[in-house]
């Protein structure tokens, strides 16, 4: 494994854990709707990108970017798509844990990357080895037995699993996969995010104050900004089938955030989470073994 992709797993797997910590930290968020709270993140997500994407050595990149866009109609297109296919996943990633639906979010993610290794083989010709090929059989041997006990999927995971693949595919083929692109997202977003911050804290103050979980909310703000440059970097330094398998850590954190907030499985979900966890565990077999061969060399 070279040290861009080993790279990408580290940044992939710690924006996993974060984002485990976000859905877990979003079910305690009394006073706080999922609009304020996704506009907050937004803000805190700008603020972790500034220091970041304008410092000196990557300016001019920003700026020969910018003005790329602005001069293709097609681009600024793009860009607004893309901002509101982000916008829209980051709110339903609140407004789950706050309704009760965090396994709803999590199948979502449990579909999102057998998605993201289908646009990846489909639209850009990313090749698979056996490993990977094997945690793809495994991880859809437990979603048709998702399936098949439900029979029906979530609007919530519909969302996650159409949605993000076209967001992904769209940055990478537009050149706009890199964290200069995500600001560019982000920004078109913060329009939206602060008069809605400013409408909150209005609205808190004329009722006494912010509510006590305002510093939940200031917590899950700071670990968005980290844990979306960490995810955004890791998909830019992968491959996208990589990257969608890697991504199956990030709903089984979700999945336990649901269990300690008081949802609760079946046994039949045992069907369901089995074969994901071989697929986790032959994915990091298959890593382990194409890593051995680089260092001999």
């Amino acid at each position: 494994m070279t040290g861009i992709a080993g790279r990408g797993v580290l940044a992939s797997v710690a924006a996993s854990v974060l984002f485990g910590a976000i859905s877990l930290l979003g079910g305690v968020l009394e006073g706080f709707g999922p609009e304020e709270t996704t506009a907050w993140r937004v803000l805190l997500i700008l603020a972790a990108l500034l220091p970041i994407v304008l410092a000196a050595s990557r300016r001019p990149v920003q700026r020969a970017l910018t003005a790329r866009v602005l001069r293709s109609p097609r681009l600024i297109v793009v860009v607004l798509v893309d901002a509101a296919i982000l916008g829209l996943q980051l709110w339903v990633f609140m407004w789950g844990p706050a309704n009760g639906q965090t396994q709803a979010v999590a199948l979502g993610y449990f579909l999102l990357p057998l998605a993201m290794v289908v646009v990846g083989r489909a639209v850009f010709r990313d090749r698979l080895s056996g490993w990977q090929r094997a945690a793809v059989l495994a991880a859809l041997v437990g979603v048709v037995a998702e399936l098949a006990i439900t029979r029906s999927i979530g609007w919530p995971a519909v969302l996650i699993v159409v949605l993000y693949p076209v967001y992904f595919a769209l940055r990478r083929s537009t050149g706009l996969g890199d964290l200069h692109g995500f600001l560019l997202e982000v920004g078109v977003l913060a329009v939206v995010a602060v008069p809605v911050v400013v409408h909150g804290l209005i609205g808190h103050a004329a009722d006494g104050g912010l509510p006590p979980a305002f510093g939940a909310l200031l917590l899950v703000a700071v670990l968005s900004g980290a844990a979306m440059v960490l995810y955004i970097l890791a998909s830019q330094w992968l491959p996208m089938p990589v990257f969608g398998l890697l991504s199956y850590l990030e709903p089984v954190l979700i999945l336990g955030a649901a269990l300690l907030l008081g949802e609760h499985l079946s046994p039949g979900d045992a069907v369901v989470y089995g074969p994901i966890a071989i697929a986790l565990a032959l994915l990091a077999c298959g890593t382990l073994r194409r890593r051995r061969p680089s260092r001999a060399r």
